[in-house]
Protein backbone atom coordinates (compact mmCIF):
# COMPACT_ATOMS: atom_id res chain seq x y z
CA UNK A 1 0.00 0.00 0.00
CA UNK A 2 1.31 3.54 -0.91
CA UNK A 3 1.17 6.23 1.42
CA UNK A 4 -0.49 9.26 -0.49
CA UNK A 5 1.89 11.74 0.99
CA UNK A 6 -0.72 14.09 2.88
CA UNK A 7 0.09 14.45 6.24
CA UNK A 8 -2.65 14.31 8.83
CA UNK A 9 -4.84 16.98 10.04
CA UNK A 10 -3.78 18.86 13.38
CA UNK A 11 -6.34 17.72 16.21
CA UNK A 12 -8.43 21.41 16.38
CA UNK A 13 -12.30 21.89 16.71
CA UNK A 14 -13.33 24.59 14.33
CA UNK A 15 -16.16 26.71 16.02
CA UNK A 16 -17.99 29.17 12.81
CA UNK A 17 -19.75 32.12 14.39
CA UNK A 18 -22.96 32.49 12.69
CA UNK A 19 -22.91 36.14 14.16
CA UNK A 20 -21.45 38.57 16.25
CA UNK A 21 -23.50 37.61 19.54
CA UNK A 22 -22.94 34.21 18.92
CA UNK A 23 -22.50 32.63 23.06
CA UNK A 24 -19.08 32.32 24.87
CA UNK A 25 -17.38 29.11 24.42
CA UNK A 26 -15.57 27.73 26.97
CA UNK A 27 -12.91 25.05 28.39
CA UNK A 28 -15.74 22.92 30.28
CA UNK A 29 -14.99 23.63 34.00
CA UNK A 30 -14.12 21.06 37.01
CA UNK A 31 -16.64 22.31 39.29
CA UNK A 32 -20.22 21.63 39.84
CA UNK A 33 -21.89 24.11 42.72
CA UNK A 34 -23.58 20.10 43.99
CA UNK A 35 -20.22 18.82 44.59
CA UNK A 36 -18.87 22.55 46.43
CA UNK A 37 -22.23 22.18 48.82
CA UNK A 38 -20.58 19.01 49.96
CA UNK A 39 -18.87 19.61 53.87
CA UNK A 40 -15.30 19.93 52.83
CA UNK A 41 -15.72 19.22 49.20
CA UNK A 42 -15.23 15.63 49.06
CA UNK A 43 -17.71 14.65 46.46
CA UNK A 44 -14.51 15.91 44.57
CA UNK A 45 -12.45 12.66 46.06
CA UNK A 46 -14.44 10.96 43.12
CA UNK A 47 -11.95 10.97 40.69
CA UNK A 48 -14.13 9.85 37.75
CA UNK A 49 -16.56 12.14 38.44
CA UNK A 50 -14.23 15.31 38.74
CA UNK A 51 -12.40 14.07 35.32
CA UNK A 52 -15.92 13.77 33.07
CA UNK A 53 -16.71 17.26 34.51
CA UNK A 54 -13.89 18.73 32.40
CA UNK A 55 -14.49 16.93 29.26
CA UNK A 56 -15.29 18.97 26.80
CA UNK A 57 -16.26 22.67 25.41
CA UNK A 58 -19.38 24.35 26.71
CA UNK A 59 -21.21 27.24 24.78
CA UNK A 60 -22.78 29.39 27.89
CA UNK A 61 -26.26 30.92 27.88
CA UNK A 62 -25.96 34.49 27.02
CA UNK A 63 -28.67 35.51 29.35
CA UNK A 64 -31.33 34.06 31.82
CA UNK A 65 -34.30 32.80 30.96
CA UNK A 66 -37.48 31.21 32.42
CA UNK A 67 -38.92 28.00 30.08
CA UNK A 68 -42.35 27.29 31.70
CA UNK A 69 -44.59 24.04 30.11
CA UNK A 70 -48.47 23.41 31.12
CA UNK A 71 -47.64 19.46 29.90
CA UNK A 72 -49.80 19.90 26.90
CA UNK A 73 -48.59 18.57 23.60
CA UNK A 74 -48.74 21.22 21.47
CA UNK A 75 -45.44 23.65 20.66
CA UNK A 76 -47.66 26.52 21.99
CA UNK A 77 -47.74 24.96 25.15
CA UNK A 78 -44.01 25.63 25.92
CA UNK A 79 -43.03 29.60 26.71
CA UNK A 80 -39.70 31.26 27.02
CA UNK A 81 -38.84 34.70 28.85
CA UNK A 82 -35.85 36.42 29.21
CA UNK A 83 -35.53 37.49 32.33
CA UNK A 84 -33.08 40.33 31.32
CA UNK A 85 -32.42 41.44 27.48
CA UNK A 86 -30.50 39.34 24.81
CA UNK A 87 -27.02 41.02 24.16
CA UNK A 88 -27.36 43.86 21.62
CA UNK A 89 -31.11 43.16 21.57
CA UNK A 90 -31.32 40.19 19.61
CA UNK A 91 -34.85 38.53 19.75
CA UNK A 92 -35.27 35.75 22.12
CA UNK A 93 -36.30 33.44 19.67
CA UNK A 94 -32.86 33.39 17.60
CA UNK A 95 -31.55 31.49 20.86
CA UNK A 96 -34.22 30.00 22.27
CA UNK A 97 -38.01 28.67 21.11
CA UNK A 98 -40.32 26.04 21.17
CA UNK A 99 -40.08 23.87 18.36
CA UNK A 100 -40.69 20.12 18.67
CA UNK A 101 -43.93 20.19 21.22
CA UNK A 102 -44.06 17.90 23.69
CA UNK A 103 -42.27 20.11 26.47
CA UNK A 104 -38.77 20.07 25.01
CA UNK A 105 -37.16 23.46 23.93
CA UNK A 106 -34.54 24.20 21.47
CA UNK A 107 -31.42 26.35 21.85
CA UNK A 108 -29.13 27.22 19.23
CA UNK A 109 -25.44 27.46 20.08
CA UNK A 110 -24.53 30.17 17.53
CA UNK A 111 -22.05 28.07 15.54
CA UNK A 112 -21.55 25.93 12.82
CA UNK A 113 -18.70 23.06 14.26
CA UNK A 114 -16.09 21.25 12.10
CA UNK A 115 -14.10 18.67 12.64
CA UNK A 116 -11.69 16.58 11.03
CA UNK A 117 -12.25 14.05 9.07
CA UNK A 118 -13.36 10.52 10.47
CA UNK A 119 -14.88 12.43 13.53
CA UNK A 120 -17.99 13.14 14.49
CA UNK A 121 -19.51 15.74 18.17
CA UNK A 122 -21.25 14.61 20.94
CA UNK A 123 -23.39 17.40 22.01
CA UNK A 124 -25.17 16.87 25.25
CA UNK A 125 -25.76 18.74 28.16
CA UNK A 126 -22.94 19.37 30.54
CA UNK A 127 -21.93 16.74 32.54
CA UNK A 128 -22.65 15.76 36.07
CA UNK A 129 -24.69 18.69 36.52
CA UNK A 130 -28.83 17.84 37.25
CA UNK A 131 -31.34 20.54 36.46
CA UNK A 132 -34.31 20.47 38.46
CA UNK A 133 -37.57 19.41 35.96
CA UNK A 134 -35.40 19.51 32.84
CA UNK A 135 -32.98 16.96 31.13
CA UNK A 136 -30.63 17.49 28.26
CA UNK A 137 -30.73 15.47 24.89
CA UNK A 138 -27.63 13.72 24.00
CA UNK A 139 -26.85 14.07 19.91
CA UNK A 140 -24.23 12.46 17.72
CA UNK A 141 -23.19 14.89 14.63
CA UNK A 142 -21.61 13.72 11.66
CA UNK A 143 -19.31 17.63 11.77
CA UNK A 144 -16.68 16.21 9.43
CA UNK A 145 -19.18 17.57 6.27
CA UNK A 146 -22.48 18.78 7.39
CA UNK A 147 -22.45 22.78 6.58
CA UNK A 148 -25.84 23.52 9.15
CA UNK A 149 -25.60 23.94 12.52
CA UNK A 150 -27.39 21.46 15.56
CA UNK A 151 -29.38 22.79 18.22
CA UNK A 152 -29.23 21.88 21.62
CA UNK A 153 -32.59 20.20 22.55
CA UNK A 154 -33.66 19.80 26.07
CA UNK A 155 -37.06 18.42 27.32
CA UNK A 156 -39.13 19.25 30.40
CA UNK A 157 -39.90 16.25 33.04
CA UNK A 158 -43.15 17.53 34.50
CA UNK A 159 -45.47 20.96 34.42
CA UNK A 160 -43.35 23.98 36.06
CA UNK A 161 -40.98 25.80 35.45
CA UNK A 162 -36.97 25.54 34.80
CA UNK A 163 -34.47 28.10 34.28
CA UNK A 164 -30.80 28.61 32.78
CA UNK A 165 -28.56 31.43 34.16
CA UNK A 166 -26.62 33.94 31.96
CA UNK A 167 -23.43 31.85 31.56
CA UNK A 168 -24.23 29.20 32.69
CA UNK A 169 -23.52 25.93 30.10
CA UNK A 170 -26.71 24.42 28.40
CA UNK A 171 -24.59 22.10 25.93
CA UNK A 172 -21.60 20.75 25.85
CA UNK A 173 -19.70 19.27 23.12
CA UNK A 174 -16.76 16.71 22.55
CA UNK A 175 -14.88 15.37 19.67
CA UNK A 176 -15.56 11.23 19.38
CA UNK A 177 -13.74 9.03 16.73
CA UNK A 178 -16.44 7.66 14.07
CA UNK A 179 -17.63 4.08 13.69
CA UNK A 180 -14.99 2.85 17.38
CA UNK A 181 -17.55 1.55 18.97
CA UNK A 182 -18.54 -0.85 16.13
CA UNK A 183 -15.05 -2.01 16.55
CA UNK A 184 -15.75 -3.23 19.90
CA UNK A 185 -16.40 -6.37 21.25
CA UNK A 186 -17.79 -6.91 25.03
CA UNK A 187 -16.16 -10.42 26.57
CA UNK A 188 -17.95 -11.19 29.55
CA UNK A 189 -15.62 -13.64 32.29
CA UNK A 190 -15.50 -14.80 35.90
CA UNK A 191 -12.98 -12.84 37.71
CA UNK A 192 -11.03 -15.61 38.40
CA UNK A 193 -10.09 -16.02 34.76
CA UNK A 194 -7.24 -13.52 35.46
CA UNK A 195 -5.85 -14.69 38.79
CA UNK A 196 -3.66 -11.20 39.07
CA UNK A 197 -6.49 -9.20 38.54
CA UNK A 198 -8.76 -11.17 40.67
CA UNK A 199 -5.61 -11.03 43.11
CA UNK A 200 -5.82 -7.24 43.41
CA UNK A 201 -9.41 -6.64 43.35
CA UNK A 202 -9.39 -9.04 46.92
CA UNK A 203 -6.23 -6.61 47.96
CA UNK A 204 -8.29 -3.68 47.64
CA UNK A 205 -11.10 -4.92 48.70
CA UNK A 206 -10.07 -5.90 51.92
CA UNK A 207 -7.62 -2.49 52.21
CA UNK A 208 -11.33 -0.80 51.68
CA UNK A 209 -12.72 -2.63 54.39
CA UNK A 210 -10.01 -2.55 57.13
CA UNK A 211 -10.28 1.27 56.65
CA UNK A 212 -13.59 1.17 57.35
CA UNK A 213 -13.75 -0.91 59.77
CA UNK A 214 -11.15 1.60 61.58
CA UNK A 215 -13.30 4.27 61.08
CA UNK A 216 -15.93 2.82 62.55
CA UNK A 217 -13.97 2.17 65.40
CA UNK A 218 -12.84 5.85 65.97
CA UNK A 219 -9.31 5.00 65.19
CA UNK A 220 -7.98 8.85 65.30
CA UNK A 221 -5.32 7.65 62.67
CA UNK A 222 -8.36 6.92 60.01
CA UNK A 223 -10.60 9.45 61.03
CA UNK A 224 -7.26 12.36 60.71
CA UNK A 225 -6.83 10.61 57.25
CA UNK A 226 -10.44 10.42 56.34
CA UNK A 227 -10.28 8.42 52.96
CA UNK A 228 -7.84 6.77 51.20
CA UNK A 229 -6.57 7.98 47.90
CA UNK A 230 -4.81 5.06 46.09
CA UNK A 231 -7.12 5.94 43.18
CA UNK A 232 -6.98 9.22 43.34
CA UNK A 233 -3.05 9.42 42.88
CA UNK A 234 -2.91 6.24 40.76
CA UNK A 235 -1.72 3.50 43.22
CA UNK A 236 -2.19 -0.15 44.05
CA UNK A 237 -2.30 -0.53 47.90
CA UNK A 238 1.32 -1.64 47.92
CA UNK A 239 2.30 1.59 46.74
CA UNK A 240 3.26 0.22 43.54
CA UNK A 241 2.55 3.42 41.02
CA UNK A 242 0.36 3.38 38.13
CA UNK A 243 1.71 4.56 34.43
CA UNK A 244 0.12 7.21 32.43
CA UNK A 245 -2.57 7.95 35.70
CA UNK A 246 -4.56 11.10 34.61
CA UNK A 247 -6.29 13.27 37.48
CA UNK A 248 -6.61 16.51 36.09
CA UNK A 249 -8.06 17.45 32.71
CA UNK A 250 -7.13 20.74 31.00
CA UNK A 251 -8.44 21.63 27.79
CA UNK A 252 -7.00 24.56 26.08
CA UNK A 253 -9.36 28.05 25.16
CA UNK A 254 -11.33 28.51 22.42
CA UNK A 255 -8.28 30.88 20.04
CA UNK A 256 -10.15 33.82 18.03
CA UNK A 257 -9.00 33.25 14.25
CA UNK A 258 -11.12 35.64 12.51
CA UNK A 259 -9.83 36.28 9.22
CA UNK A 260 -7.83 32.76 8.38
CA UNK A 261 -8.16 30.01 6.47
CA UNK A 262 -9.25 27.03 8.62
CA UNK A 263 -7.67 23.92 8.78
CA UNK A 264 -10.25 22.15 6.63
CA UNK A 265 -11.29 24.68 4.28
CA UNK A 266 -12.46 23.42 0.79
CA UNK A 267 -10.03 24.54 -2.26
CA UNK A 268 -13.86 24.53 -4.15
CA UNK A 269 -17.44 24.17 -3.29
CA UNK A 270 -19.24 21.31 -2.84
CA UNK A 271 -21.97 21.78 -4.65
CA UNK A 272 -23.42 23.79 -7.78
CA UNK A 273 -25.45 25.49 -5.47
CA UNK A 274 -22.57 26.86 -3.45
CA UNK A 275 -21.17 27.88 -6.35
CA UNK A 276 -24.01 29.86 -7.50
CA UNK A 277 -24.13 31.50 -4.35
CA UNK A 278 -20.69 32.38 -4.43
CA UNK A 279 -21.09 33.88 -7.48
CA UNK A 280 -23.90 36.03 -6.61
CA UNK A 281 -21.68 37.66 -3.48
CA UNK A 282 -18.88 38.47 -6.47
CA UNK A 283 -16.37 35.39 -5.51
CA UNK A 284 -15.30 33.00 -8.30
CA UNK A 285 -14.83 29.79 -6.71
CA UNK A 286 -11.40 28.47 -6.89
CA UNK A 287 -10.70 25.86 -9.14
CA UNK A 288 -10.18 22.44 -7.35
CA UNK A 289 -6.73 20.99 -7.37
CA UNK A 290 -6.14 17.99 -8.67
CA UNK A 291 -5.72 15.87 -5.64
CA UNK A 292 -3.50 12.76 -5.08
CA UNK A 293 -4.77 9.30 -5.02
CA UNK A 294 -6.49 8.82 -1.82
CA UNK A 295 -8.60 5.74 -0.51
CA UNK A 296 -8.51 6.58 3.18
CA UNK A 297 -9.30 9.08 5.15
CA UNK A 298 -6.52 11.60 6.80
CA UNK A 299 -6.95 10.24 10.22
CA UNK A 300 -6.69 7.12 9.62
CA UNK A 301 -4.05 4.71 10.92
CA UNK A 302 -2.65 3.46 7.56
CA UNK A 303 -1.14 7.72 7.03
CA UNK A 304 1.50 6.78 10.11
CA UNK A 305 2.36 2.86 9.02
CA UNK A 306 5.65 2.09 7.59
CA UNK A 307 5.74 1.47 4.43
CA UNK A 308 9.61 0.45 3.83
CA UNK A 309 11.49 -2.75 5.53
CA UNK A 310 12.88 -1.72 8.42
CA UNK A 311 15.37 -2.78 11.00
CA UNK A 312 12.42 -4.19 12.62
CA UNK A 313 12.11 -6.65 9.86
CA UNK A 314 15.11 -7.90 9.78
CA UNK A 315 15.47 -8.13 13.26
CA UNK A 316 11.72 -10.47 13.25
CA UNK A 317 13.55 -12.28 10.59
CA UNK A 318 16.60 -13.39 12.13
CA UNK A 319 14.40 -15.00 15.12
CA UNK A 320 12.97 -16.88 12.88
CA UNK A 321 14.03 -20.35 11.69
CA UNK A 322 12.63 -23.22 10.23
CA UNK A 323 9.24 -21.90 11.58
CA UNK A 324 10.58 -21.93 14.88
CA UNK A 325 10.68 -19.02 17.04
CA UNK A 326 12.95 -17.85 19.29
CA UNK A 327 10.76 -15.39 21.33
CA UNK A 328 12.47 -12.08 23.10
CA UNK A 329 11.28 -10.29 26.61
CA UNK A 330 9.67 -8.09 23.84
CA UNK A 331 7.76 -10.24 21.98
CA UNK A 332 4.18 -10.48 22.66
CA UNK A 333 1.24 -12.65 22.45
CA UNK A 334 -2.13 -10.69 21.30
CA UNK A 335 -4.84 -11.12 23.49
CA UNK A 336 -8.20 -10.01 23.32
CA UNK A 337 -9.45 -6.38 23.97
CA UNK A 338 -5.60 -5.69 23.44
CA UNK A 339 -4.75 -2.13 20.80
CA UNK A 340 -3.63 -2.87 17.68
CA UNK A 341 -3.20 -1.21 14.30
CA UNK A 342 -4.70 -3.99 12.67
CA UNK A 343 -8.44 -6.18 13.05
CA UNK A 344 -8.23 -8.62 15.60
CA UNK A 345 -12.02 -10.08 16.18
CA UNK A 346 -12.61 -13.51 18.02
CA UNK A 347 -15.34 -15.41 17.37
CA UNK A 348 -15.94 -13.76 14.24
CA UNK A 349 -18.02 -17.34 12.77
CA UNK A 350 -19.57 -19.62 15.21
CA UNK A 351 -18.61 -22.86 15.28
CA UNK A 352 -20.97 -24.79 13.95
CA UNK A 353 -20.03 -22.45 10.60
CA UNK A 354 -16.27 -23.26 11.12
CA UNK A 355 -16.97 -26.84 11.67
CA UNK A 356 -19.07 -26.70 8.36
CA UNK A 357 -15.89 -24.85 6.48
CA UNK A 358 -13.82 -27.24 7.95
CA UNK A 359 -15.77 -30.51 6.96
CA UNK A 360 -15.87 -28.79 3.09
CA UNK A 361 -12.08 -28.08 2.84
CA UNK A 362 -11.08 -31.75 3.80
CA UNK A 363 -14.14 -33.57 2.20
CA UNK A 364 -13.29 -31.59 -1.15
CA UNK A 365 -9.26 -32.40 -1.14
CA UNK A 366 -9.70 -34.12 -4.80
CA UNK A 367 -10.45 -30.78 -6.13
CA UNK A 368 -7.53 -28.79 -4.74
CA UNK A 369 -5.66 -27.54 -7.31
CA UNK A 370 -2.57 -28.74 -8.61
CA UNK A 371 -1.84 -28.05 -12.14
CA UNK A 372 -3.17 -24.14 -12.47
CA UNK A 373 -0.63 -23.39 -9.37
CA UNK A 374 2.73 -22.32 -10.08
CA UNK A 375 4.41 -22.97 -6.45
CA UNK A 376 4.60 -26.00 -5.30
CA UNK A 377 4.59 -25.15 -1.82
CA UNK A 378 0.55 -24.56 -2.50
CA UNK A 379 -0.07 -27.69 -4.62
CA UNK A 380 -2.88 -29.85 -3.72
CA UNK A 381 -3.37 -27.28 -0.42
CA UNK A 382 -5.81 -24.90 -1.69
CA UNK A 383 -9.67 -24.68 -2.46
CA UNK A 384 -10.96 -22.03 -3.90
CA UNK A 385 -14.14 -20.77 -3.83
CA UNK A 386 -15.70 -21.33 -7.25
CA UNK A 387 -14.73 -24.35 -6.22
CA UNK A 388 -16.74 -24.62 -3.07
CA UNK A 389 -19.80 -22.77 -4.80
CA UNK A 390 -19.74 -25.51 -7.16
CA UNK A 391 -19.78 -28.43 -4.57
CA UNK A 392 -21.26 -26.95 -1.60
CA UNK A 393 -23.48 -24.27 -1.80
CA UNK A 394 -24.27 -24.02 1.92
CA UNK A 395 -20.45 -23.70 2.79
CA UNK A 396 -19.60 -20.92 -0.46
CA UNK A 397 -22.42 -19.08 0.94
CA UNK A 398 -21.01 -18.43 4.50
CA UNK A 399 -17.64 -18.01 2.73
CA UNK A 400 -19.61 -14.45 0.85
CA UNK A 401 -21.40 -13.73 4.00
CA UNK A 402 -17.92 -13.57 5.56
CA UNK A 403 -15.89 -11.66 3.20
CA UNK A 404 -18.93 -8.92 2.62
CA UNK A 405 -18.36 -8.61 6.61
CA UNK A 406 -14.58 -8.43 6.28
CA UNK A 407 -14.54 -6.16 3.89
CA UNK A 408 -16.96 -4.16 5.35
CA UNK A 409 -14.51 -3.99 8.69
CA UNK A 410 -11.70 -3.62 6.47
CA UNK A 411 -13.16 -0.29 5.33
CA UNK A 412 -14.40 1.37 8.51
CA UNK A 413 -11.50 0.01 10.84
CA UNK A 414 -8.60 1.73 8.08
CA UNK A 415 -11.29 4.94 7.59
CA UNK A 416 -11.42 3.97 3.82
CA UNK A 417 -12.88 6.39 1.27
CA UNK A 418 -12.56 4.01 -1.70
CA UNK A 419 -14.15 0.09 -2.00
CA UNK A 420 -12.07 -3.06 -1.35
CA UNK A 421 -12.60 -5.77 -3.43
CA UNK A 422 -12.12 -9.70 -2.56
CA UNK A 423 -9.46 -11.02 -5.46
CA UNK A 424 -9.69 -14.38 -3.79
CA UNK A 425 -10.88 -16.33 -0.71
CA UNK A 426 -10.12 -20.10 -0.06
CA UNK A 427 -9.96 -22.75 1.86
CA UNK A 428 -6.48 -23.81 3.21
CA UNK A 429 -5.04 -27.24 4.83
CA UNK A 430 -1.87 -27.03 6.27
CA UNK A 431 -0.35 -30.17 6.83
CA UNK A 432 1.92 -31.38 10.13
CA UNK A 433 4.95 -29.87 10.03
CA UNK A 434 4.53 -27.39 7.37
CA UNK A 435 5.05 -23.46 8.32
CA UNK A 436 5.74 -20.38 5.74
CA UNK A 437 8.67 -17.67 6.14
CA UNK A 438 8.12 -14.17 6.70
CA UNK A 439 6.53 -12.10 3.53
CA UNK A 440 4.65 -9.31 2.91
CA UNK A 441 1.27 -10.06 0.66
CA UNK A 442 2.65 -7.92 -2.12
CA UNK A 443 5.94 -6.95 -2.02
CA UNK A 444 9.45 -9.11 -2.48
CA UNK A 445 11.99 -8.62 0.31
CA UNK A 446 14.58 -7.78 -2.60
CA UNK A 447 12.44 -5.56 -4.33
CA UNK A 448 11.71 -7.54 -6.69
CA UNK A 449 8.15 -7.33 -8.94
CA UNK A 450 5.66 -8.80 -6.53
CA UNK A 451 2.61 -10.84 -8.98
CA UNK A 452 0.41 -10.03 -6.44
CA UNK A 453 1.45 -6.39 -5.58
CA UNK A 454 -2.09 -4.69 -6.09
CA UNK A 455 -2.97 -6.72 -2.72
CA UNK A 456 -3.90 -3.71 -0.17
CA UNK A 457 -5.16 -6.16 2.42
CA UNK A 458 -4.95 -9.94 3.77
CA UNK A 459 -7.30 -11.58 6.15
CA UNK A 460 -7.60 -14.79 7.88
CA UNK A 461 -10.34 -16.84 9.25
CA UNK A 462 -8.88 -19.46 11.88
CA UNK A 463 -11.96 -22.77 11.32
CA UNK A 464 -9.91 -25.26 13.66
CA UNK A 465 -7.66 -25.16 16.64
CA UNK A 466 -6.60 -28.65 17.40
CA UNK A 467 -3.09 -28.77 16.81
CA UNK A 468 0.22 -27.50 17.94
CA UNK A 469 2.02 -24.85 16.67
CA UNK A 470 1.03 -23.03 13.73
CA UNK A 471 0.79 -19.67 15.20
CA UNK A 472 1.05 -16.12 13.24
CA UNK A 473 4.04 -14.33 13.97
CA UNK A 474 4.51 -10.37 13.05
CA UNK A 475 7.97 -9.66 12.57
CA UNK A 476 8.19 -5.81 12.71
CA UNK A 477 5.87 -6.03 15.80
CA UNK A 478 7.49 -8.81 17.49
CA UNK A 479 3.74 -9.80 17.88
CA UNK A 480 2.39 -13.78 17.87
CA UNK A 481 -0.93 -14.54 17.68
CA UNK A 482 -2.35 -17.91 18.36
CA UNK A 483 -5.42 -19.23 16.14
CA UNK A 484 -8.59 -19.89 17.56
CA UNK A 485 -11.79 -21.29 15.87
CA UNK A 486 -13.34 -18.97 14.32
CA UNK A 487 -11.21 -16.09 14.78
CA UNK A 488 -10.64 -12.99 12.20
CA UNK A 489 -7.44 -11.33 11.54
CA UNK A 490 -7.44 -8.49 8.81
CA UNK A 491 -3.91 -6.40 7.84
CA UNK A 492 -2.25 -4.38 5.39
CA UNK A 493 -0.50 -5.81 2.41
CA UNK A 494 2.53 -3.74 3.21
CA UNK A 495 5.88 -4.42 5.21
CA UNK A 496 4.37 -3.53 8.82
CA UNK A 497 2.93 -6.20 8.56
CA UNK A 498 4.94 -9.19 7.05
CA UNK A 499 4.19 -11.71 8.67
CA UNK A 500 5.04 -15.81 9.26
CA UNK A 501 3.27 -18.85 9.81
CA UNK A 502 5.02 -21.18 12.67
CA UNK A 503 5.60 -24.93 11.98
CA UNK A 504 2.55 -26.99 12.48
CA UNK A 505 2.38 -30.05 14.85
CA UNK A 506 -0.16 -32.35 14.90
CA UNK A 507 -2.48 -30.42 11.99
CA UNK A 508 -4.44 -30.09 10.02
CA UNK A 509 -4.49 -26.59 10.60
CA UNK A 510 -7.60 -25.31 8.72
CA UNK A 511 -7.79 -21.78 7.56
CA UNK A 512 -9.74 -19.51 5.32
CA UNK A 513 -7.88 -16.48 4.06
CA UNK A 514 -8.43 -14.28 1.35
CA UNK A 515 -6.81 -10.92 0.00
CA UNK A 516 -8.18 -7.35 -0.95
CA UNK A 517 -7.39 -4.88 -3.71
CA UNK A 518 -8.85 -1.25 -4.36
CA UNK A 519 -8.42 -2.43 -7.83
CA UNK A 520 -11.66 -3.66 -9.31
CA UNK A 521 -10.31 -5.27 -12.00
CA UNK A 522 -8.61 -7.64 -9.70
CA UNK A 523 -11.73 -9.05 -7.79
CA UNK A 524 -13.00 -12.33 -7.52
CA UNK A 525 -15.66 -12.20 -10.43
CA UNK A 526 -17.31 -15.50 -8.91
CA UNK A 527 -17.75 -13.42 -5.64
CA UNK A 528 -19.72 -10.75 -7.22
CA UNK A 529 -22.49 -12.42 -9.35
Amino acid sequence: MVNDGSSAAPPRLEAFRLHETAPPLVPSAANRAWMDAFTDRHAYRCLPLSIANAHGWDVLCPTTIEIRWNGGPAIEDLTIRAVEPMPNNVPLEHFARSNFSRGIVTLHTGYLFRTPPGWNLLASGPLNQPKANIYPLTGVIESDWLPYPFTMNWQMTAPGMARFERGEAFCTVMPIPKHYLEEWEVAVHALSDDPVLDAEHQTFKQEREQFMRRVSEKDPEAIQQAWQRHYFVGRHPDGTKVEQHVHKVRLSEPRLRLGTRPVYAKNAPASPLAAELLAKKGLAPKPAQPAPARFWRASSVLNVLEEKQTSANVEGRKRLHEGVLTRTRETVTLSAGAAADFIFMQDFLGNKECKLLAETALRLSDRQHVDDIKETYWQGRVLFFADVAAAAPEAAAIMRAAQERITERIGRFYELTAPVYADTVQLVQWRDGMFMPPHSDRANPDGSPHGMAYRDFGSIVYLNEDYGGGELYFTALDMMVKPRTGMLLAFTGGWHHEHAVLRVSGGPRLTMPAFYTFDASHRDHTLYT
